[in-house]
């Protein structure tokens, strides 16, 4: 021992003592090992074991039935069709945002459209009013390039909106 170094380590210790020391650990480990496998349950581990062999084989079977390239373009087509549903009810919601259109713009019209200003509830509502066909004079002439007001306007189209935060 005294080549190795372990003279000071087991100097003042016997070899009683140390084999003491060791069948003690010993049964302490064996302790800790029975916990552990009462923590789980043999039976358990089996069925685990089995389902787990039933999965692989089951596996097996379905990428031999359908490639995994197939699987994977018809999961991202399907994600695809589940994202498109959900755009379009989220839009049918909305509607096409005005309420109102095809009011001819000349003094019926505009009465109309006063009319519904004086009434609207203005706490949760706000009403926007803007042209809509232009004039068959100004046709060709770029008034619409950036849209036309009004007065260049055939008819009207009323958009109301929910203020923010109601």
């Amino acid at each position: 021992m005294k080549e190795r170094g372990y003279d000071k380590l087991f100097s003042d210790i016997t070899i009683e003592e140390l084999s003491h020391k060791i069948v003690r650990l010993a049964k302490q480990r064996d302790a800790w090992q029975e916990k552990a496998m009462n923590m789980i349950e043999k039976s358990t581990h089996k069925e685990l074991e089995m389902e787990n062999q039933r999965l692989v084989q089951q596996l097996e079977h379905d990428e031999t039935v359908v490639p995994r390239e197939a699987y994977q373009a018809m999961k991202e087509r399907y994600q695809h069709e589940v994202n498109n549903a959900e755009y379009w009810k989220a839009q049918s919601n909305k509607g096409c945002g005005y309420a109102f259109s095809e009011i001819p713009n000349d003094t019926d019209g505009q009465e109309f459209v006063d009319t519904m200003k004086q009434y609207l509830n203005k706490d949760s509502y706000k009403m926007r009013v803007r042209g809509q066909h232009i004039k068959p004079e100004l046709k060709g002439t770029g008034a619409t390039y950036w849209g036309q007001s009004k007065a260049e306007s055939t008819h009207m189209r009323i958009y109301i909106d929910k203020k923010k935060g109601e």
